[in-house]
């Protein structure tokens, strides 16, 4: 086991060493002539446009005092239905579609099917497919006409209220995401909330982010999520086969 684990981390430095993609700049000063509804716009005119995405998505999952190791998974992407990961060697798997998430792992036999309360245990706060996949490209994560934007220096500041959560959130001179912070109100629990910050890359003429830091935080407990995209390709061919090896006992996620 541990020979495997230091395997996979032998494979995670050599991706990540191998395939780091260049920064693209996104700074600049705000058009403060700009209304929030303007702004709005451009944010959705610059969302990337793809039907499909694939490359390698490099992940780091650490919890206060355990930082944990880098892993390179392919990841394959089809707009608006389905989100495809899987391990190297496939010691794990992952298939994400609009109402189900589902995972095993060939290390302890196990796997998961479920809905997507499973995001409040690992990032702190309830969010649907449509907002994940907003998370993971840098957009906004809903949209609602009661949005408010304003220019602030180099920046674009907005805010918004959705049910029992609490959004702010700054964008670029781009127009993209660049930072975010959900907090989400407990009529009898604790807050819980998570932060996001981006860097962008340029592909095939689109932004896409290069970096994704994502802190979540419960009662007082915290974790963080670092994702960093690398080799993207747009609209190609791509495939989501996911089978969950038999004898696997399923896996049961407290909140």
């Amino acid at each position: 086991m541990k020979s495997l684990f230091s395997y996979i981390f032998l494979l995670a430095v050599l991706f990540t060493g191998c395939r780091t993609a260049k920064v693209t700049n996104t700074q600049g000063v705000a058009d403060t002539s700009l209304r929030g509804k303007e702004i709005l716009e451009k944010h959705q005119e610059t969302f990337p446009a793809f039907e499909t995405l694939a490359g390698t998505l490099t992940v780091t999952y650490s919890r206060v005092g355990k930082i944990g190791q880098a892993i390179p998974l392919s990841f394959r992407m089809k707009k608006g239905e389905t989100i495809w990961l899987s391990a190297p060697l496939g010691m794990a798997k992952a298939l994400i579609t609009k109402d189900k998430v589902q995972f095993y792992n060939k290390l302890d036999n196990t796997y998961f099917e479920g809905d997507y309360t499973i995001s409040e245990k690992y990032l702190g706060v309830h969010l649907g497919f449509e907002a994940l996949e907003n998370l993971l490209l840098g957009q906004l994560l809903f949209r609602d006409r009661h949005t408010t934007l304003t220019p602030e220096g180099e920046l674009y500041k907005g805010a918004l209220k959705k049910d029992a959560l609490d959004l702010s959130f700054f964008l670029n001179a781009a127009f993209r995401m660049d930072s975010l912070l959900i907090v989400q109100e407990e009529k009898t629990q604790q807050e819980r909330s998570l932060s996001a910050a981006y860097t962008y890359q340029t592909v095939e003429g689109q932004l896409f982010p290069l970096s994704l830091l994502l802190q979540g935080s419960q009662g007082g407990e915290q974790v963080q999520l670092s994702l960093q995209f690398s080799a993207l390709q747009r609209n190609v061919a791509v495939r989501f086969p996911y089978s969950v090896p038999s004898g696997y006992q399923p896996l049961t996620l407290r909140p």
